[in-house]
């Protein structure tokens, strides 16, 4: 086997003081992936070297956490890659025809960074399932191992742009409108449970049907790829099904799994050998005793071995288990349940389970519920309390109540088992500290075959990758040329449209120069017209207001233009007159008064004509003109000719 090259010091340092700070370990991941993402913070950050950079993350621990995000790069969406989900709904419709009516169908989305690959998979579930669903028979996992991507997909609310490939039928079943985005409805959010899961390190859920773990493998090293899929073939049921990311075939994955779509990277557990996850480096917990007391199994008599085996096997359970005969008397009260309620078995042993009075487990469940799993009306029955741990957030507990058969099959009392489901992850570290101890034996037989065919199988890799890495460059090259092409057409079109809007401002231009002239030309023979003129808008306010206005009515152009008529005070005419010439326009009707009174600016009384017309064009009123021509003179000289014509006749 061929010596692995020499670990750049630098390198190492940067990882080391990513996992002191953050608790993340990069170190078994791919090598050129990782200096990859250092690299780009280092030009971010205008650091020319990577102790430059070293000494950075000493001083800043913000930079180690934008280090760590650009490391684990969420790309993710509702639906990605249709094909692939295509094969999916084929393979979970095949699952509910198969799944017993009472068999839960468990799925687990591993690192599913904001949640949209975990949702996705529960609305395929549920439409599989029919109508009415999801319901308890749907649960959904999703784990990943970045608490704020987790945080956010609890939240379960996401814009348009990230609900782009999700169809508009299942958008309006599924989602509703949340300010300015999509909130996942209920039905599912309560099918889909979030946590903070390490695929490497922390243990895999159990039980699984359905395994989707997509780009995550390609940051992971031959030997981390290895016990990662050890873990997955472990997590699943038999016939459960794992799917990949299509860019990453790993030929360790056909060995251990029955490809079911090589080119989509779909597989079934193979029922005919069952591995271990645990790693083999790994001893036992410090958690466990290591003095017991008790004798060696071989210096025992068999039955007392036996029953000393199996108060170990109940003592390790990490569920508190709880056994009482058929008169309700506790006979079994094992380590995880004394420690839970903080009593001792010699405290509990030979009292009734109903009146310990026990946090969490309601009477309810420990008279009603039980009695129907004793008297057979019921195979089991669950029930949920609350504990109250002092210095902690209170505890909430689920309990299994199911019937404690004798050898002969006939009923010797019940069993409650507690889960705790607030402390998810704690239970699955106890579960896997109790599988990696069953499992540990067959894991080191498997280790020496997997050490011989390391070295070819990273070949293989390593030429898969250079091939897809060929296979994006050319992907590349070719969405380039097209961006090329469709921006030289862009190019052109701007051209043309550019040609386009110049001569339109040309002709822009000119037209205002004729429509400023025509403007002026207007203002200036309204100033000159003899007659006092008065031009109002559709809203009575005053426009226009020429010399002649001035002369008669006492108010310059600059005391009354922007003022609506109405309420401007002109001494020369009264409120009366104003208000019918108002009542006239409104009612778009031409008003013509003879021999109107108005008081002179400089003193008498003058004479004049006023004549208010609406302006009207296609139905729409654009305003007023109103016109008054003095007639003071004239009226004077009537007056002399009829006097001198009456003093004539006398």
């Amino acid at each position: 086997m061929a010596s692995k090259p020499p670990r750049d010091s630098e390198l190492e340092a940067i990882l080391e003081k990513v996992r002191q700070v953050r608790s993340f370990d990069f170190r078994s991941y791919k090598r050129a992936t990782l200096q990859r993402r250092i690299e780009r913070r280092m030009a971010a950050t205008r650091c020319q070297t990577r102790t430059a950079y070293l000494a950075l993350l000493d001083r800043d621990a913000n930079e180690v956490n934008t280090l760590v995000s650009s490391m684990l790069i969420k790309l993710t969406t509702f639906f990605r890659d249709p094909e692939v989900w295509t094969s999916l709904e084929k393979v979970v419709r095949e699952m509910t025809l198969k799944r017993q009516p009472d068999q839960e169908l468990r799925i687990w989305s591993a690192g599913c960074a904001t949640g949209e690959e975990a949702y996705s998979i529960a609305i395929l579930a549920a439409e599989a399932l029919g109508p009415g669903m999801p319901g308890a028979e749907l649960k959904v996992f999703g784990t990943d191992v970045d608490e704020a991507a987790i945080a956010f997909a609890r939240r379960g609310v996401y814009t348009p742009q990230q609900l782009e490939g999700c169809s508009k039928e299942r958008l309006a079943r599924w989602f509703v409108p949340s300010g300015g985005g999509y909130a996942v409805r209920k039905e599912i959010r309560r099918a889909v449970v979030f946590g903070v899961n390490n695929l490497v390190s922390d243990a895999p859920v159990s039980r699984i049907d359905l395994i989707l773990c997509r780009n995550v493998f390609i940051y992971l090293d031959a030997e981390l790829q290895k016990r990662s899929l050890a873990r997955f073939h472990f997590a699943l049921r038999h016939d459960g099904v794992l799917a990949l990311g299509r860019s990453e075939l790993i030929p360790f994955a056909a060995k251990l799994f029955e490809p079911v779509e090589l080119t989509r990277r779909i597989y079934r557990k193979d029922g005919r050998q069952e591995l271990s996850w645990a790693p083999q480096e790994r001893g036992i917990s410090s958690s466990e005793p290591t003095g017991t007391g008790r004798p060696p199994l071989d210096a025992q008599s068999p039955r007392d071995a036996q029953r000393a085996l199996l108060r170990e096997v109940l003592d390790s359970q990490p569920c508190p288990l709880i056994a009482t005969d058929n008169e309700g008397t506790v006979i079994v009260f094992n380590q995880a349940a004394a420690h839970l309620w903080g009593r001792t078995e010699a405290e509990v042993a030979g009292k009734r389970l109903a009146a310990l009075a026990l946090p969490g487990l309601s009477q309810d469940l420990l008279v009603e519920q039980s009695a129907r799993v004793k008297a057979g009306r019921s195979a089991r029955e669950v029930g949920d309390g609350t504990l109250k741990v002092p210095g902690t957030d209170p505890v909430v507990i689920r309990t299994l109540v199911v019937p404690l058969r004798s050898l002969s099959a006939e009923n010797a009392g019940l069993l409650y088992v507690a889960h705790d489901v607030t402390a998810l992850r704690s239970l699955e570290q106890h579960l896997q500290q109790a599988n990696e101890e069953l499992n540990t034996a067959n894991l080191r037989l498997q280790s020496s075959n997997e050490e011989m065919r390391a070295s070819n199988e990273e070949l293989e890799t390593t030429n898969e990758e250079l091939q897809s890495a060929n296979e994006e460059l050319q992907t590349t090259n070719e969405e380039l040329q097209s961006t090329n092409e469709e921006l030289e057409t862009t190019n052109e079109e701007l051209q043309s449209t550019n040609a386009e809007l110049d001569a339109t401002n040309r002709e822009l231009a000119h037209r205002t120069q004729e429509m400023d002239a025509l403007s002026f030309s207007q203002h200036a023979i309204i100033r000159a017209l003899s007659e006092g003129v008065m031009v109002l808008d559709a809203n009575g306010y005053i426009t226009a207001w020429n010399l002649a206005a001035e002369r008669l009515l006492g108010l310059t152009e600059r005391e009354t233009v922007g003022q609506v008529l109405w309420t401007l005070r002109i001494p020369a005419l009264n409120r009366a007159l104003l208000n019918r010439v108002r009542k006239h326009l409104t009612a778009n009707r031409t008003l013509r008064q003879e021999d109107v009174s108005y008081q002179l600016p400089h003193g008498g009384r003058g004479r004049a004509t006023l004549v208010a017309t609406p302006l009207i064009m296609d139905s729409q009123v654009l305003g007023a003109i109103i016109l008054l021509e003095d007639t003071t003179r004239l009226s004077t000289l009537a007056q002399k000719n009829r006097e001198m014509k009456e003093r004539m006749k006398a």
